[in-house]
């Protein structure tokens, strides 16, 4: 009998366990991240603060885009990789909370890459905040035996300190932007400004340290920016940065529909999923027009868009003028799970229930969060189902 989560209980995790060799792995000590403790959720307010008095993220994503290309980086953000016609890759999504339920995915990630040419995280390298200093537990030493490149895109986590560390692990360490002119008082963008969450003056100091986990050569890869396009065999893979509030600007806009032309076929990686929780977020690009767009126009030959942000694992088989694009979440990569049994029913681009696919299953989603909130409320008599009565 397979050990698969989807033929056994116990491949799912239910019944008698022990501890698996992921915590061999893990530094002698780990700060527990919670998104109910206050601090955090007053580190990570940009997100709110951008949503109330104006998304700066574009015209900073510009800046880092021009401090790139004035550094050398191709104008066309492409990166040329000497990879066969045949290969693998992986993708991993939302990975950096830097405790057990990232360490815990390691060793599967570390067995299944095998011989894989490289990885790709789709978005939030790093939680809460992305601290510099957060590297080294939440990124070089999980993945500091794997042997091949890992290039990312950014999520809205990455962002909440405006990308500065992100540049300067997968960018070529891209020193930081100068400062822009403060706004005027008491507008909206001078409320911004004061409220503003900021890296620490000292964030960054052990960076170079935690860079020697993953010092290989065949480790290294540099970025031409928070978004480009990788030309690996036959495939374009194309990675856009959606920022704190899951747009792209018009910039970035007119690069995707460039590097989307061609018959070469191309998967989209995303931090801000196309189609999730049974519902199509076809992704606004400022000045008009969606991602969806680009991904969906035939002359651009897309098979797949793969996006993180929701910590699951979702597939929405798509038909679109009959040809099938793969639409897919893949965040569950290292954060906490979100559950997938409050997912309703689907029905969505004629992709129904039965056509849907995700992980974990919905009986087992219910029965974990049923045993969790039994535990909480200290009414487990009322709340707990077993994975058997889920199912």
């Amino acid at each position: 009998m397979s050990d698969s989560s989807r033929d056994t209980a116990e491949g799912a995790g239910w019944g008698a366990a022990e501890p698996g060799a992921y915590e061999r792995l893990m530094p002698p000590k780990v700060e527990k991240l919670s998104w109910l403790d206050p601090r955090t959720l007053w580190a990570a307010r940009n997100g709110v603060l951008a949503s109330w008095f104006g998304d700066p993220t574009g015209r900073t994503r510009s800046r880092w885009v021009a401090q790139r290309a004035a550094a050398g980086a191709p104008a066309d953000k492409v990166i040329r990789r000497d990879d066969p016609d045949r290969f693998s890759f992986m993708v991993i999504g939302d990975t950096g909370e830097g405790d057990a339920p990232q360490y815990a995915v390691v060793p599967g990630f570390l067995k299944v890459s095998q011989d894989t040419r490289f990885s790709v995280v789709a978005s939030d390298v790093i939680y809460p905040v992305g601290s510099a200093d957060d590297y080294d537990t939440k990124f070089f030493r999980p993945y500091r035996d794997y042997p091949a490149p890992i290039y990312a895109i950014p999520g809205n986590h990455d962002w909440y300190e405006d990308l500065g560390a992100f540049m300067r692990v997968f960018c070529a360490d891209t020193p930081a932007l100068n400062p822009e002119p403060r706004p005027r008082s008491l507008s909206r963008a001078w409320l911004r400004y004061v409220l503003w969450h900021r890296p620490s003056p000292h964030d960054g100091q052990r960076l170079d340290q935690a860079r020697q986990l993953r010092s290989a050569s065949g480790q290294q890869a540099a970025q031409p920016g928070p978004y480009w396009a990788i030309d690996a065999g036959p495939v374009r893979i194309i990675g856009i940065d959606t920022g704190l509030l899951g747009t792209i600007d018009a910039e970035q806009g007119a690069w995707l529909r460039e590097v989307s032309r061609g018959p070469r076929p191309k998967i989209l990686i995303t931090g801000s999923p196309l189609y999730v929780d049974g519902e199509h977020h076809p992704c606004a690009i400022d000045g008009g027009g969606t991602v969806d767009d680009i991904v969906r126009d035939p002359a651009h030959h897309y098979v797949a868009a793969i996006g993180g942000d929701i910590h699951n694992y979702q597939r929405y088989p798509v038909d679109v003028d009959g040809r099938t694009i793969q639409y897919v979440v893949s965040g569950g990569g290292g954060a906490f799970m979100h559950a997938t049994h409050t997912i309703p029913r689907v029905a969505v681009a004629n992709v129904t229930e039965q056509d849907f696919r995700c992980y974990p299953l919905r009986g087992d989603s219910l029965a974990f969060y049923s045993t969790l909130y039994g535990r909480r409320l200290r009414l487990r008599r009322f709340f707990t189902l077993s994975a058997a009565d889920a199912a």
